[in-house]
């Protein structure tokens, strides 16, 4: 259980995943779950980002890389924000079965008297008028916010007074001190020309051909606390990483800082992305 906020990541953690995630899996209702699980890893070990690459060059994966995406949005974005930003579309018929967040801006009360000064919540601009906006933060009465902001955006807000009216300030990202949730990015290229476009100071590849965490574990400790954007990469359903870097005429020691095997002596033949992404992110948590 979370007994208290849990503070940002000193650098910006992304995760790379296929999107031939859900290929193998052939009903709607158990892909939106398979997606779930990754939804709820990336939550329970903060990362920031989420981006979905394309793993078969050859193949149109437009699809189901928005399928991808368009569930783990749905599950970033607040409750009470859900009917005014999520489009309600065939694909997400079975968003009812994923598992709550619970993260800090995921509040469960949206009642008025629990609110108090300082609390941040996540809301979206209703309303324009003269001198301020009007946002609703999920409490039945809109918060104020001096300034003119775009309508229908998303915003954080950090409340200033609650008695009478209630007011509110508007917070950029890097002053959220505390994890706040995760972005999905959808570039639509093959894995490393993602990580190109995106850019990381520190790229983490997770493979069985990789070395064990412990043989490498103190450089890469040194190596992740001087870098600001790191990427943990993880392969397909059909593909480790070694042979989807080998269609773009990469190797792993090629195109990663770090090869690294997470689940050693496995005792399985093969180990499901969502098994490998929660192994992972566990051990790389001691980190932080």
């Amino acid at each position: 259980m979370m007994s208290a906020y849990p503070p940002k990541r000193g650098q910006r953690l992304c995760m790379a995943i296929p999107a031939s995630l859900v290929e193998d899996t052939p009903h709607l209702r158990e892909k939106t779950y398979k997606v779930g699980l990754v939804g709820r890893a990336a939550s329970i070990f903060r990362v920031d980002e989420i981006m979905i690459y394309f793993d078969k060059p050859h193949q149109n994966q437009n699809q189901d890389a928005e399928l991808i995406a368009s569930i783990l949005r749905y599950m970033e974005t607040p409750q009470y924000l859900r009917r005014v930003l999520v489009k309600v579309e065939p694909k997400l018929r079975f968003v009812g079965i994923l598992p709550p967040l619970r993260t800090p801006h995921h509040l469960v009360s949206g009642k008025r008297e629990d609110l108090k000064p300082g609390m941040l919540r996540q809301g979206i601009v209703t309303e324009v008028r003269d001198k301020f906006s009007l946002v609703d933060v999920g409490v039945g009465e809109p918060a104020i916010v001096q300034g003119s902001l775009p309508t229908n955006s998303r915003i954080t807000v950090t409340l200033t007074k609650i008695k009478g009216g209630i007011e509110a300030v508007m917070l950029d990202e890097a002053e959220i001190r505390i994890y706040w949730g995760f972005h999905v990015t959808v570039p639509k290229l093959p894995l490393a020309e993602s990580s190109r476009k995106i850019g990381f100071d520190l790229i983490i590849s997770t493979s069985r051909y990789g070395k064990e965490i412990d043989e490498v574990f103190p450089d890469l400790q040194s190596a992740w606390a001087e870098s600001k954007r790191i990427l943990v990469a993880f392969g397909s359903p059909a593909k480790g990483l070694e042979d989807i870097l080998k269609g773009e005429g990469l190797g792993l020691k090629e195109y990663s800082d770090f090869a690294i095997n997470t689940i050693p002596k496995q005792g399985v033949e093969t180990v499901r992305i969502e098994e490998a992404i929660y192994a992972s992110l566990s051990l790389l948590n001691i980190l932080r």
